[in-house]
């Protein structure tokens, strides 16, 4: 099944002028800021009754575990803040973690064994539809109607959540939260290495493996050693060069959005995944990345390359100002910019930017007590609970300013006791006076650092002359029926394989030739062309309702205006 008309995303029936309206009115509302009261019924464990009279329920929900939790605070599903919820929230929560990187599995097993939480949170969007046509997932309509006050409240001055969470008939079954559009992946570069070297940023792919190779051979570090590597291919860096080559076919992760605009159509585009694939066949010829990057598929060991200081060119997954302190911890002297993508046939183009609304929760369909859901839903939309969880307590973690911004007493403290906790709030609306970097009260002589390539990215990366891969955002796209889904899967799976056999396996053009006539051959086998057809109808058929890049810019437009 398909979302109506608003894919996975908000996309309706409206006139897109209409849409635009409701957009700006509710941004316009948004800069008071949701409604904050505390959540009431706020008892204890046992049974307790709240102050509405009502009985405290019990309610299992799903929480990322990163392997970050200090050792001094416990475990990702009993520390200081998992109990914090209980103490303070509308139900007694019982988290069951799931490891972040290998979340679908886990979650494959629980719904399998019947064990899967009440309150679901999962980054990905195709899963999220998965388990939508799998009817796994429980309609939101009258439990919001009937139950909530803030999510609800939030619902209205946000109305593309409402649309996002929207599928194909007509009733909302993910939960989600307005975000600023900023800048998700960035492309650093080490400029004291390029100034070392007398090099400039790479401005074209030969230019890219030129600086990559002269990173790798030409000691950079000055130690005297051949221990550095010109650039990583792993997670974020090897998705990020196949934007580059205006594809969303990418190395890491089974979601691929090959398909492009050509002549106001959709076509699933051979040519750049051609492109793609031979230009990182070549870095790896030339010695210049790590030669297993096939296993490092979430980027751990490019990243302690980059944090080391031995690598030139890094793909950075958000604004990981951690890595950045790391860096300069051990290598003081590096000066780190980032670096518009080069510009290659195809055009220029930018890397993942954040959506202006991001869905993130489902409710479990054998949920027994929805009710108690839709309670902690409403907590953690809170002002109360989204300050505590974004700043700790009031008095310790922080002191509020006279323009109401959260600054930290000690630091060095909320690193151990309050960093480990951001999963809990993947209902968190992440836009305000006290979200993001450039809004921080004091700001370390680091995350001063990491302000200046911030802005470096928005100016590389949010102009619409160089827009993000694809059609729209991956969360605006239809959602794919089940048979085409589980197509789509499979052959991206032996596709993927085979990219990653061409790039380690030398050859040259020919062996990417090869790769590309059969990859077409699987995909047509599989039954891919019906994919094709499917985005290919659904844009002609809703192109004049549908979100499209360009509105997206629009949208983060109009938030930012509002902030």
């Amino acid at each position: 099944m398909t979302r109506k008309k608003l894919a996975a995303g908000p996309i309706v029936r409206n006139a897109r002028k209409s849409a635009y309206a409701a957009l700006a009115l509710a941004f316009a509302l948004s800069a008071a800021g949701c409604s904050g009261g505390e959540t009431p019924g706020t008892g204890s464990a046992d049974g307790e009754t709240g102050a509405a009279g009502d009985k405290r329920g019990s309610i299992t929900v799903s929480l990322y575990d990163r392997g970050t939790v200090p050792a001094s605070e416990g475990t990702m599903d009993s520390n200081r803040w998992t109990k914090w919820v209980n103490e303070n929230g509308p139900a007694d929560v019982k988290y069951v973690t799931v490891p972040r990187f290998e979340s679908l599995q886990k979650f494959n097993v629980l719904f399998a064994s019947r064990q899967a939480p009440d309150l679901i949170f999962e980054f990905d969007t195709a899963y999220q539809g998965q388990l939508y046509n799998q009817k796994q997932l429980m309609p939101l309509d009258d439990l919001i109607a009937k139950n909530s006050t803030e999510y609800k409240a939030m619902l209205e001055k946000y109305p593309a959540i409402q649309k996002a969470a929207t599928m194909e008939d007509g009733k909302m079954y993910l939960l989600g939260r307005p975000m600023e559009l900023t800048p998700q992946h960035y492309l650093l570069i080490r400029k004291d290495w390029l100034d070392k070297l007398g090099l400039d940023v790479p401005k074209t792919p030969d230019e890219f493996l030129a600086v990559a190779e002269a990173f790798t051979q030409k000691d950079p570090d000055g130690d005297g050693q051949a221990n550095t590597e010109g650039t990583g291919l792993s997670f974020v860096a090897g998705i990020i060069l196949n934007h580059m080559y205006g594809t969303g076919f990418t190395l890491f992760g089974e979601d691929q959005i090959p398909w492009v605009l050509e002549n106001d159509k959709v076509v699933h585009d051979w040519e750049r995944i051609r492109s793609a694939i031979s230009f990182q066949q070549k870095l790896y010829d030339a010695g210049v990345v790590d030669k297993d990057f096939v296993t490092d598929k979430n980027g751990e060991k490019q990243k302690q390359m980059w944090i080391s200081g031995k690598l030139g060119i890094y793909g950075s997954n958000g604004a990981d100002v951690g890595s950045y302190e790391a860096l300069k911890q051990n290598v003081p002297d590096a000066e780190v910019i980032a670096m518009p993508l080069p510009e290659t046939e195809f055009g220029s183009y930018s890397p993942l930017l954040s959506s202006p609304v991001q869905m993130t929760g489902m409710v479990n369909a054998s949920a027994k007590d929805p009710v108690s859901v839709m309670k902690m839903i409403d907590f953690m939309v809170s002002d109360k609970y989204t300050n505590t969880i974004q700043n700790g307590i009031e008095g310790e973690h922080y002191t509020k300013t006279d323009d109401g911004r959260a600054k930290p007493i000690d630091p060095e403290k909320n690193k151990t006791e309050l960093e480990y906790n951001r999963d809990m709030g993947m209902l968190t609306p992440l836009i305000g006076k006290n979200y993001g970097l450039k809004n921080k009260v004091s700001p370390t002589d680091a995350e001063k650092d990491f302000i200046k390539i911030y802005e470096q990215a928005e100016a590389a990366y949010m102009d619409p002359a160089r827009p993000m891969v694809g059609i729209t955002q991956r969360a605006y796209l239809p959602l794919l029926p089940q048979n085409l889904a589980t197509i789509n899967t499979n052959a991206n799976k032996t596709m993927l394989d085979m990219a990653m056999q061409t790039i380690v396996g030398g050859g040259g053009q020919a062996a990417v030739d090869k790769f590309i006539s059969d990859s077409q051959a699987v995909w047509d086998k599989a039954g891919g062309a019906q994919i094709d057809e499917f985005y290919a109808t659904w844009y002609a058929e809703n192109k004049d309702d549908a979100i499209l890049m360009s509105d997206i810019y629009e949208m983060g437009k109009q938030m930012k205006e509002q902030q």
